[in-house]
């Protein structure tokens, strides 16, 4: 949402909501031009002529729209004045500075900004203008761990909510003491928004009274000014790490006038700070992280030496599970090939044995006569062939010359005579026949315990070559575990080594933070 769609609908708002309540308008007072740019200070000093930001646009540009919205983020440590300043930038009546301030102010020596508050509230520019302002009200840094964090997740929550930023006004209580904890809070904000830091800041310097006691005071204490004001303006710049880069705008405030000639220069002045920051374009500010405090660094550098030995030592398991998986799949490959020549062998077997094992035919025995004789005469030849299987059937064979006679058949034996008469002599056979199965009984049991023995070994190597499945599917598992592991530390290496976190992880941080405390 730019700003000003945001001021339309906070127009509309005012007329329903209660919350926003205003005080009567002051008196008008004569109008006072803003607080002039700083005078050249004494010749032993560098010049101190403020500049304007550097993109400031003129009061003529398409900023000038009725009803704009602009938001201001008010820095600086505890007791510099930053609440007092926020409610009289809001409402300078006395009513709500002293009866109903927005931002409840310091009491003794205790501060009240102790959270992040946001306010805002329609205020009158020069030129009559009106425009709303929201004033962001932030408590001081490197007060505690927790605490600061704490701070810093609200900052960045309430800043992405608001989206846009106007200026960032550094509050300084007039001839105060940078002391540590505005060093600590400049240096997070000009880390966390470098770019804002390099244009969009003005400084404040509050609790400078002007009334003609205290300017005689400020003359018998010596006390220059100009001095002041220019080492303010140096010592802010070394603590924003040199990113207020251009001479910024200075202006001097008394929150708590009490004459009206006091009352009517803080009002001045007051214009004049609201009509410069005017003049400042809106800076994005959605999508901020937050930025890691020195403590938070330094625990992160642990946790990035602690997580780099894990990487390693979860790289070298890696590398001999990636050894050990391409030894194992050729375990694989040599088990499948395996596998394959034992049903091609078990294949083999079993047709040699449906061959064997079967009621054909086959010759158990043979008997044959050749006889050559030098005349013609008859000749009779007897025969006794034993088998050593059991005959099924036999079969006779001669030339023609011959005859078989009273051939006699028993299960192992078959005898007889052949007769015959030839001139040349006598030629005849016999064929004794048994079963493959019975002739070839013994191979066919070899063949039978061979069959069983390779389907006994093939199915251990089915079962072997399963659990190389296995064991292999387990270490790609593990590859990608381990993968997954060294990618989830890289990722938190790359945080540990980051300067922000996410709200979300910044609140993760403080919870813990919080247990260890």
């Amino acid at each position: 949402m730019n700003e000003n769609a945001a001021a339309d609908k906070l127009d509309q708002e005012s007329l329903s909501q209660k919350t926003l309540k205003t005080s009567p308008p002051v008196a008008p007072i004569p109008h006072q031009p803003p607080q002039p740019p700083l005078p050249v200070p004494k010749p032993h000093l560098p010049s101190l002529t403020a500049q304007p930001p550097p993109t400031a646009p003129t009061c003529t540009s398409s900023y000038l729209q009725p009803l704009s919205f602009m938001s201001v983020l008010l820095i600086g440590s505890t007791g510099m004045g930053k609440s007092t300043f926020g409610n009289y930038l809001l409402d300078p009546d006395d009513k709500h500075m002293v009866d109903n301030p927005t931002f409840a102010t310091a009491t003794g020596d205790k501060p009240m900004t102790q959270e992040f508050k946001v306010a805002r509230k329609k205020v009158q520019i020069e030129g009559g203008r009106n425009v709303w302002l929201g004033v962001i009200d932030t408590p001081g840094l490197n007060e505690s761990a927790t605490k600061d964090l704490s701070h810093m997740i609200d900052i960045i929550k309430n800043l992405n909510e608001c989206q846009e930023i106007r200026a960032f006004i550094l509050v300084v209580k007039f001839n105060a003491k940078i002391d540590a904890q505005y060093r600590a809070t400049m240096e997070y904000y000009s880390k966390l928004l470098p770019g804002p830091f390099k244009n969009n800041v003005l400084i404040v310097m509050t609790d400078y009274a002007t009334d003609e006691r205290s300017v005689k005071q400020r003359e018998r204490q010596r006390i220059d000014v100009e001095k002041v004001k220019h080492n303010t303006i140096l010592e802010l710049g070394q603590c924003s790490n040199n990113q207020i880069t251009y001479l910024s705008q200075l202006f001097m405030i008394d929150c708590q006038p009490l004459s009206s000639y006091e009352i009517e220069t803080s009002l001045a002045v007051r214009t004049a700070i609201l009509s410069y920051i005017f003049l400042f374009p809106p800076i994005k500010v959605s999508n901020l992280m937050v930025r890691k405090a020195d403590y938070i660094k330094k625990k992160d550098d642990e946790k990035y030496w602690e997580l780099m030995g894990e990487i390693e030592g979860y790289n070298k398991r890696l590398i001999t599970v990636r050894t050990n998986s391409k030894d194992l799949l050729t375990d694989t490959h040599i088990k499948e090939i395996k596998i394959i020549e034992k049903e091609s062998e078990i294949k083999n077997l079993e047709t040699k044995l449906r061959n064997k094992n079967t009621t054909e035919d086959v010759e158990a025995e043979h008997w044959s006569v050749n006889e050559e004789m030098r005349m013609m005469q008859s000749m009779t030849q007897y025969f006794s062939i034993k088998s050593p299987h059991e005959i099924t059937k036999y079969r006779t064979w001669t030339n023609g010359g011959c005859e078989f006679k009273t051939v006699v058949q028993t299960s192992h034996t078959v005898s007889g005579r052949v007769e015959g008469k030839f001139m040349r002599g006598l030629y005849a056979s016999i064929t004794l026949y048994t079963e493959k199965k019975i002739k070839y009984a013994d191979e066919i049991e070899e063949i039978k315990r061979r069959i069983a023995r390779e389907k006994a070994s093939l199915t251990q190597c089915k079962v072997e070559l399963e659990d190389y499945k296995k064991l292999y599917k387990e270490l790609l598992n593990e590859m990608e575990l381990l993968q997954q592991y060294i990618n989830e530390r890289r990722t938190n290496v790359s945080k540990a080594i980051s300067d922000f976190m996410t709200v979300k992880e910044a609140v993760l941080r403080l919870k813990e933070l919080e247990r260890n405390y």
